[in-house]
């Protein structure tokens, strides 16, 4: 056991000189305690000297102290870093003591679900463990048919899970979830949950863990007082990331002692589709009375323009905690905002700025959704420009179903005698191809074009032969074009894009992100001269980008979204495809539109996480044209602007209307009553709108504004 002043010098001489707002932290005693840490305010750093003050200078066994962590990494992060600093001198005094105890959440929620199951002699295997038909995702998939008699697509199977996530962590029942956009909800819960625990060994996932510590502790009073007499002191990192249910075990073990120590930052809580309840934090105080509220402020990160910048920034928010966040680091570097007529500019500005890069290690590019990452990469691998890409294995691009349509009608077009791959593409064709022609065709040589052959058969009307025919010439016409005539030309004179637009609209998908996905493909068509070549294209960025996570730790540019960016840091930080409809995205747009600010003000968040990436350069960049669609920059952008010119966002009046310069032909819109649509014609103060429904409306563009009635989407 030390004195405190000792400690201090000698953490001091290892290299650790405190601020005063960290030491307040380090120090403090007994009680709850809310540590409001900025970024790169150096919260690990705090958090490893409090363990090791309180085992070198209050004497706490090390055994009685519980340290959680929001991820497997960071907990290993934690460990090593109070292994590396300090394992030694608690050593030292604590010769034949255990150790800290690090753990996520989930670890320390499935050690008392394990010990439970054993107390009882109840077998039980985690069903992620599992594989093929008996894997999570194989009983997600047969549950789900059977409940709605179709299959389903790799995107609704994930928001599927994400959506079970929710539920539990946010303690929910499925019945009480609105906006639930997946059909029969409720049924396919309640079956997969049964179908779990009657399964033998019974079966369980990982956010059972949680539930079921939970129902442990709330219903086992020697459960609950055996943690609660384990651990004196507890310490929670990231917790503006924990869900409702996380805090919840939390609060339960740590009571009635409430020695618990929590670190988080409100404003970077960006996790609400996974449960995390940032709410909990901004009412810590009811949860804890008499609990102490600490701020850490000085940012060691970034330069004091995008520390100033992201400050003012970020208080536009009204559901969060006040910060001053402020640096000493030197003057310097650059924040700028860019604007792009396309993404082939966009990206072309990154290749010249990194081709003079020497340090590429030093360079994050960050967007908010994976699809921005495939153009990228296309012309950063053009550019012999090496990259790391982060979380690669969740890239569903080139399995996606609209992309496999495409190769699969330009396989047809070699082809036109194969059954098999005409059995995948059938019934996206406009024509008069039924299942019982598939049927024949299976009993019969194929020696021919299958459009002659089915043109030939009995019964056939000279309209319906003449509607064969007609195929047999277009697909011949197809595998005569390059890849960037091919993909317009199967999207609509083979009216691709109808069956699309009826897929989307029978099984739930995003039209608007189906398309994207088709104009990223045509995008990288573009530059491929013939149809082998570019499925050759597609099959090479594939295996490229999944095999990247191999550059992780050599010179090469890091690629990520927001999200998983998050704790990071780069000298250059580029964020691209700023656009609205992007970020943010269409349903918080609307939820915003109805008053509900909850969902914008998480993505105000997700903003300011990618600009607290930046260390010295921060490059905003905005597009005109998301592809071939008019888009507007995102509104973020304008209130970074806002506050470039020392002006407060959150007190200037907010338009919600479009302004009249912007409403531009070509411009897609929302009316307030008519929904989306795109400007056809700008006649003065008069435009003309074609709504979805292929209505024509013409509006005053002063009414518009005055009465909010128009913005761009």
């Amino acid at each position: 056991m030390i004195s405190e002043k000792d400690f201090f010098e000698e953490i001091k001489a290892r290299g650790f000189d405190l601020t005063e707002q960290q030491k307040r932290a380090v120090v403090h005693n007994q009680g709850p305690l809310l540590l409001l840490a900025v970024p790169g305010a150096g919260k690990t750093t705090v958090l490893t000297v409090r363990l090791a003050y309180l085992i070198l200078v209050k004497n706490i066994d090390p055994r009685r102290i519980l340290c959680l962590t929001f991820g497997r990494a960071a907990a290993k992060e934690m460990r090593e870093r109070f292994v590396e600093n300090f394992g030694a001198m608690v050593r030292g005094q604590t010769e034949g003591c255990g150790e800290i105890q690090f753990s996520t959440i989930h670890s320390f929620a499935y050690e008392i679900v394990r010990t439970a199951f054993r107390q009882r002699g109840t077998r039980f295997e985690i069903i992620e463990e599992q594989t093929g038909a008996q894997s999570k995702t194989g009983v997600l998939r047969r549950i789900y048919e059977k409940h709605n008699a179709s299959s389903i697509t790799d995107e609704q199977l994930e928001g599927l899970q994400n959506t079970i996530c929710y539920v539990k962590n946010t303690l929910s029942k499925p019945a009480e979830l609105l906006n639930c956009d997946i059909k029969n909800f409720s049924l396919i819960y309640n079956d997969y949950e049964d179908y779990k625990e009657s399964s033998r060994p019974r079966l369980i996932d990982y956010d059972d863990m949680l539930s079921l510590a939970y129902q442990e502790l709330e219903g086992n009073p020697t459960c609950l007082e055996y943690y609660r007499k384990r651990f004196d002191y507890m310490l929670t990192d990231e917790s503006q990331d924990t869900s409702l249910l996380q805090h919840k075990i939390i609060e339960m073990v740590v009571k009635p002692k409430n020695n618990i120590f929590v670190v988080g930052d409100d404003d970077q809580s960006i996790f609400g589709f996974r449960a995390a309840e940032p709410k909990y934090l901004l009412e810590f105080e009811q949860t804890y009375p008499g609990a102490k509220i600490l701020r850490m402020e000085q940012n060691f990160r970034s330069t004091p323009q995008i520390v100033t910048v992201a400050c003012g920034f970020i208080r536009s928010n009204q559901l969060r905690f006040d910060k001053a966040m402020f640096t000493k680091n030197p003057r310097g570097g650059v924040l700028q905002s860019k604007q792009f007529e396309g993404i082939q500019e966009q990206n072309q500005f990154i290749i010249r700025k990194l081709q003079s890069q020497k340090d590429l290690a030093q360079v994050g590019i960050l967007y908010r959704n994976n699809l921005s990452a495939i153009s990228l990469a296309d012309e950063l691998d053009r550019a012999k420009i090496p990259f790391y890409m982060r979380e690669s294995g969740k890239q569903r691009f080139f399995s996606h179903w609209a992309i496999n349509d495409m190769l699969n009608f330009l396989r047809f077009s070699f082809n036109d005698k194969s059954l098999p791959v005409l059995e995948r593409i059938w019934s996206k064709l406009s024509c008069p191809i039924r299942k019982q022609h598939l049927d024949l065709l299976k009993q019969m040589p194929i020696d021919r074009s299958i459009f002659e052959i089915l043109a030939e058969q009995p019964g056939v009307t000279t309209k319906v032969k003449t509607e064969f025919l007609d195929l047999k010439k277009w697909f011949k016409e197809l595998n005569t074009l390059s890849p960037a005539k091919a993909i317009p030309y199967i999207r609509n004179q083979l009216d691709y894009d109808k069956a699309l637009k009826r897929m989307c609209e029978s099984l739930g998908f995003s039209e608007d992100y189906v398309v994207s996905l088709l104009d990223v493909l045509s995008s990288i068509a573009q530059k491929e001269p013939t149809i082998v070549e570019f499925a050759n294209r597609l099959t090479h960025l594939d295996k490229l980008m999944m095999s990247s996570y191999k550059n992780k730790h050599k010179n090469v540019v890091t690629l990520s979204t927001i999200h998983s960016a998050k704790g990071l840091e780069w000298d250059q930080v580029y964020l691209i495809d700023l656009v609205e409809g992007i970020i943010p995205e269409w349903e918080t747009i609307r939820e915003d539109q109805g008053g509900k600010k909850e969902l914008l003000e998480e993505e105000r968040r997700l903003f300011y996480v990618g600009m607290t990436r930046a260390k010295r350069e921060l490059t905003l960049c905005s597009l005109n044209y998301y592809h071939q669609k008019r888009v507007k920059a995102s509104r973020f952008l304008g209130e970074v602007s806002l506050v470039l010119q020392g002006k407060k966002p959150q007190e200037v009046t907010s338009q919600v209307s479009t302004p009249l310069s912007d409403l531009v032909p070509g411009l897609v819109v929302q009316h307030k009553s008519f929904g989306e649509g795109v400007i056809l014609k700008d006649e003065g103060n008069m435009i003309v709108v074609r709504f979805k429904d292929s209505s024509q409306r013409s509006f005053m563009k002063d009414i518009c504004a005055k009465q909010r009635l128009i913005w761009a989407v």
